[in-house]
């Protein structure tokens, strides 16, 4: 009857793990086909956020685009309350406005009688097509439909000339002024370049390949990115719809919505207070392409995870399964064993004694004949005091380590003893009790090493740190030495002043150094990268000598990493610390006399042909625009003669401090010599560059030196140039940027010229 059980109960163990085997391998494919529809799912959410975010911010930026466009407009009417309108004012407010062809006024029947443009003038325009929104100040604002062309007076594409620019259509923007008794009706008709709205569209990042259009709430499209699909015309006509229903609580100007039908991911808003709006749509099936790539990766990866698994499981339950049939080969080898050790007691170095509770050995190895000299059959029999005690120690130390032994602890000791030729020599022992299952010792097992070498070693290392501690404590600096372990176990008294350490030096031997480098970090000026690099130091190895620290109170710290190495194997670490605050202050007084003006501070010429040249190095990796702008204050010889030159200096200081609140932190000024002083602009474009001279040499001229109570009234003459990567040295950036100032003083002074 036993044996059909023992039968049957591999074949039970058998079923039952398949039963669970299936069941985990069911639940392992539920997983993987969860997690691939909750990650389709959860990037189909992300792109329905980041169409949203794309819709509000370009609303926002092309409603604004607008908005400054028709103030600007705003702005030219009331100023014509005074005086009548120039075509210079026109073209002063264009080139104030970008994205701009141009500007036109026209008379109450649409006949353009001002333009920048010249081809517009006389031109009849019919602005009853256009609708009419009005403006918060009563005005009224048209916003018509994109034509081709790049103004008003063209009406067919742009010539194969005007193919090289982005412009390829514009779109009217018109501010008529409501006529009062006093003034006629007066009309701003603004062509807003097409290409520009459409690179403010192209500017934002990771943009996908998605359909953006500008519409009208009046259902008129302004502009698109590219042409609608047919599928799209719905959602876009319900669109306009919901903007036109005041009554739809989707038409709220301040709301946008993302929606999600078919294939396609469409949002739109409509801006709060210009009669424009966005709809932005995108294929979802194209968005999704790169993810749908990245779930059948992770898939294949989940699937080779799952097999790996069921494959461990499965060879752990034939594994166990087949366990019992080599437990008793285990038993063999733990027979074998046992004779090994016998074996290993025998051929152990050290010295192993074995007696009764009562001292007498019973059993001693042949290390024990080698170091005492008494033959195993001398010492069976007999106690160990008989044979070897010397004397050296007094009954205390005995009746001690009986105490010990008797009450079961172990105990360890050094004392010594004599050989059988009368010789002493110093033992370390260790005596253990060897207990039965009760708890009643049966035996003491003795291990003894013979250490009079050691011990001898041992004093002339301790004379060896003796003098060591001597050096340390006199050793010009501070240092402190730690084990792998991150245990200190050198360091000097000086430490503990340069690092802001706690305790003393007798505190902190033997204990871990990690709290104590985490207090001194705290002086450091960044904490964190102070312990980043320990540990960094550490995990390298390698010797780091000079590495300069920065401490909050001012100081800098030299600090020398040291590896610690016995017969190429790693022991420790060294760190040394010295105040190097005095050498840093006298550098760093140096390079201030050697890379600036005495006078007013600023760099001199030195230190800008430096950063020129680190300029010109960055424009050759990465492509870009700077310039450069060289300025000299015009007849500086006769304020001199005329105030003295205390004045003439406080005219180069004031021209500084005035210069200085129109630059921006990354610019550069810097005095070349006399009363010459150039300017880096990185990234600057050439419109930039000239636009900040203009302003430079009008600041110069309208504020004036207060000296002695009476003004000095300055002008400057400013040449301009553009830097660029193909620039073979700074000097030939300098030398063009010296002809534009050449030309700038030969023209009259007092002017800005560009090379």
């Amino acid at each position: 009857m036993n044996k059909p059980k023992k039968r049957f109960r591999p074949i039970a163990s058998d079923i039952s793990f398949a039963a669970v085997f299936a069941l985990f391998a069911g639940l392992c494919v539920l997983v993987y086909l969860y997690q691939s529809k909750a990650q389709i799912r959860h990037q189909t959410e992300i792109h329905i956020a980041s169409a949203s975010r794309d819709a509000a911010h370009l609303t926002y930026h092309i409603g604004l685009l607008l908005q400054n466009i028709d103030s600007s407009l705003e702005a030219v009417l009331d100023a014509a309350a005074h005086k009548p309108i120039q075509t210079e004012t026109l073209r002063n407010t264009l080139a104030s406005i970008p994205c701009l062809n141009s500007i036109s006024l026209t008379d109450p029947q649409g006949k353009v009688i001002a333009s920048t443009s010249a081809d517009n003038i006389g031109r009849a325009l019919d602005l009853t097509s256009l609708p009419v929104y009005p403006t918060p100040s009563g005005d009224l604002l048209r916003i018509g439909s994109e034509r081709d062309g790049l103004g008003l007076a063209e009406t067919a594409p742009p010539p194969d000339s005007a193919k090289q620019m982005s412009a390829q259509g514009f779109i009217p923007l018109a501010h008529t002024r409501i006529p009062t008794a006093k003034e006629q009706e007066r009309t701003l008709v603004a062509t807003l370049n097409s290409g520009c709205m459409l690179r403010h569209i192209a500017a934002i990042p990771n943009m996908p390949e998605a359909r953006v259009a500008l519409m009208r709430t009046d259902g008129k499209q302004l502009l698109a990115t590219m042409p609608p699909d047919a599928s799209l015309l719905m959602f876009e006509r319900d669109i306009v719809k919901r903007w036109q229903d005041k009554s739809d609580e989707h038409a709220d100007a301040n709301e946008f919505t993302p929606i999600k039908a078919e294939n396609w991911i469409v949002a739109y808003r409509r801006h709060e207070s210009m009669p424009i709006g966005i709809i932005w749509a995108a294929d979802n099936a194209s968005l999704l392409e790169e993810t749908l790539l990245a779930v059948q990766r992770n898939n294949m990866t989940i699937m080779l995870l799952m097999a790996v698994g069921m494959s461990c499981i499965l060879f752990g339950y034939l594994f166990f399964r087949h366990a019992n049939r080599h437990h008793r080969n285990w038993l063999s080898k733990i027979e074998k064993q046992r004779n090994l050790l016998e074996n290993s007691l025998n051929a152990c170095a050290s010295s192993i004694v074995i007696t009764t509770p009562d001292g007498i050995v019973e059993w001693c190895n042949p290390a024990f004949t080698e170091m005492t000299g008494y033959m195993a059959a001398d010492a069976i029999g007999r106690t160990p005091g008989n044979l070897i005690k010397s004397g050296k120690q007094d009954n205390a130390f005995y009746a001690h380590m009986w105490q010990t032994i008797l009450s079961g602890r172990v105990w360890h000791g050094e004392l010594i003893n004599r050989r059988k030729d009368g010789s002493l020599y110093d033992e370390h022992i260790t005596i253990a009790p060897a207990l039965d299952d009760e708890g009643v010792i049966q035996h003491f097992i003795a291990t003894k090493e013979d250490f009079t070498k050691q011990k001898a070693a041992r004093q002339e290392l301790e004379i060896a740190h003796s003098h060591l501690n001597a050096v340390v404590e006199n050793f010009p600096g501070s240092l402190i030495m730690e084990d792998l372990q991150g245990r200190i176990i050198l360091l000097n008294q000086y430490i503990f002043e340069l690092l802001g350490l706690p305790g003393t030096e007798e505190y902190v031997l033997g204990k871990p150094a990690h709290p104590l480098m985490v207090f001194s970090s705290h002086v450091a000026e960044d904490s964190q990268a102070f312990l980043d690099r320990l540990e960094e130091l550490r995990a390298a190895a390698r010797p780091s000598y000079g590495e300069e620290i920065h401490f909050k109170d001012g100081r800098w710290i030299e600090r020398d990493f040291v590896p610690i190495r016995l017969h190429e194997h790693l022991i420790g670490f060294l760190y040394i610390y010295r105040d190097i605050s005095q050498r840093k202050r006298h550098a760093r007084e140096l390079w201030q006399l050697a890379t600036s003006d005495p006078l007013t501070g600023i760099p001199n010429r030195r230190a800008f042909f430096e950063n020129i040249e680190h300029e010109r190095t960055r424009l050759t990796r990465y492509p870009g625009d700077a310039a450069v702008l060289m300025i000299d204050i015009d007849h500086f010889k006769k304020i001199n003669d005329t105030h003295g030159h205390a004045a003439g200096d406080a005219v180069l200081c004031h021209c500084v401090r005035q210069i200085r609140k129109l630059l921006r932190e990354s610019d550069t000024l810097a005095r070349l010599g006399g009363e010459e002083f150039a300017i880096l602009l990185p990234q600057a474009s050439r419109e930039g560059a000239l636009g900040l001279a203009e302003r430079v040499r009008k600041v110069i001229e309208d504020i004036p030196l207060i000296y002695n109570d009476a003004p000095i009234y300055v002008t400057a003459s400013v040449g301009v140039t553009i830097m660029s990567h193909i620039d073979p040295s700074a000097d030939k950036t300098l030398s063009r940027a010296d002809h534009a100032l050449y030309e700038a003083k030969r023209n009259g002074r007092n002017r800005v010229e560009i090379v």
